[in-house]
């Protein structure tokens, strides 16, 4: 009689992408929160107001971290716009993207071409170095400023 081996199970695995209700540019600006909230609200006629500071908790370090944060509701396109520093002087909100200064989240129903139209009028912004799509699924915790 031949011994019979138990067959291999296959696993299958499901991987689910998480969707995200806002998009998320990376902003590289060398001067300081204010200054480029107030070029912002000049160049392109928003109203970016300041908000309450960003407080993340680094268990590693041991101390609250602390992210300035400026918003700008239009009420008329239905979106919210957040601009918040990716550093502060205990390190960096999103370590990973450390070349970041600033990410701006735009809440709302948003199309590509609204985007782009957005990155093309802050590139104009002098004090603006560089302003790049990020996508919230390549940085880890991304749930940091999920502020809806």
């Amino acid at each position: 009689m031949k011994s019979r081996l138990p067959d291999k199970k296959k696993m299958l695995k499901l991987k689910v992408d998480q969707e995200f209700s806002y998009r998320l540019l990376g902003i590289s600006c060398h001067e300081n929160d204010y200054r480029l909230v107030w070029a912002i609200n000049n160049q392109m006629k928003m109203k970016f107001v300041r908000t309450a500071n960003l407080i993340i908790h680094n268990p590693k370090l041991k101390l609250d971290l602390e992210f300035s944060r400026y918003t700008y509701r239009d009420e008329d396109k239905y979106l919210t716009y957040n601009l918040v520093s990716n550093r502060c002087p205990d390190g960096f909100l999103f370590p990973e993207i450390s070349k970041i200064d600033y990410l701006l989240q735009i809440i709302g129903d948003t199309h590509t071409s609204h985007t782009e139209g957005l990155m093309k009028g802050l590139r104009k912004i002098e004090i603006i170095s560089a302003v790049f799509p990020v996508e919230p699924g390549k940085i880890k915790n991304p749930d940091k400023i999920d502020f809806e």
